[in-house]
C-alpha cells in the first residue's frame, strides 16, 4: 500500500530560476516603497499575465527574505559612496606644503616635455572641466534610466517601437511597388 499521499491537480512549481528578477523587483520596491509588486513587474517588461502571477507568487514567498536583501544592498552601495555635504569618511586636511618648481630640461622626442606652472594650471582646469562633465553625464544616465524604468514611460516606449516598426513596414512596402519609366 502507497504511504504518499495523493495530490490532485496541478503540480506546485514551474522549476524557473526567477531570483534575478525577483532581486530586481525586491531592489525596485526598497528603492521605491509606494511601487506595488505587480507594478514592479510591469515595469521590467514582463505583460504575461501567467508569469506576472508567477513571479508575484514567487516574490509574495520569499518577501521578507528578498527585501532584507535589498535593503542590506541599497545601504552598502550608499556607505560606499561619499555622502555630498559632509565630511564624513574624508581623511583630515592635510597642510599645503609650497611646490617647488620643476627644472626645466631639454627634451628629445620620446620624453615628453614637463610643464611649466601655467601650463599645469590650465592641465588642472581642463582636468577639473572634463570631471564636472563626466559627472553631469553620469547624473543624466541616472536619471534617464530612473525615468525609463516607469511603467508607463515603458509602455509608451515600446508602443513607439512598435508604431516605428509599422512605418518602416509600409514605407519598404510602398517603396517595392515604384516603377520607373523610361
Amino acid at each position: 500500500m502507497p504511504t504518499a499521499t495523493v495530490r490532485y491537480g496541478r503540480p506546485k512549481g514551474s522549476g524557473l530560476d526567477d531570483r534575478q528578477q525577483l532581486e530586481t523587483i525586491a531592489a525596485l520596491l526598497a528603492a521605491n516603497p509606494k511601487l506595488k509588486p505587480t507594478t514592479a513587474i510591469r515595469s521590467l517588461g514582463v505583460d504575461d499575465p501567467s508569469t506576472i502571477r508567477r513571479l508575484r507568487d514567487k516574490f509574495r514567498l520569499e518577501q521578507p527574505k528578498l527585501m532584507a536583501h535589498a535593503r542590506l544592498g541599497a545601504r552598502a552601495s550608499v556607505s560606499r559612496r561619499a555622502p555630498a555635504n559632509s565630511n564624513e569618511g574624508k581623511p583630515a586636511p592635510q597642510p599645503i606644503q609650497p611646490i617647488a618648481p620643476a627644472p626645466v630640461v631639454a627634451h628629445t622626442n620620446s620624453e615628453v616635455a614637463p610643464t611649466t606652472p601655467a601650463a599645469a594650471l590650465v592641465v588642472g582646469w581642463c582636468d577639473l572641466t572634463f570631471s564636472f562633465l563626466r559627472a553631469a553625464a553620469e547624473a543624466q544616465a541616472v536619471i534617464v534610466q530612473h525615468y525609463l524604468e516607469q511603467p508607463v514611460v515603458a509602455s509608451a516606449m515600446r508602443r513607439q517601437l512598435a508604431l516605428n516598426s509599422v512605418a518602416v513596414a509600409v514605407f519598404n512596402r510602398s517603396r517595392g511597388r515604384r516603377r520607373t519609366f523610361h
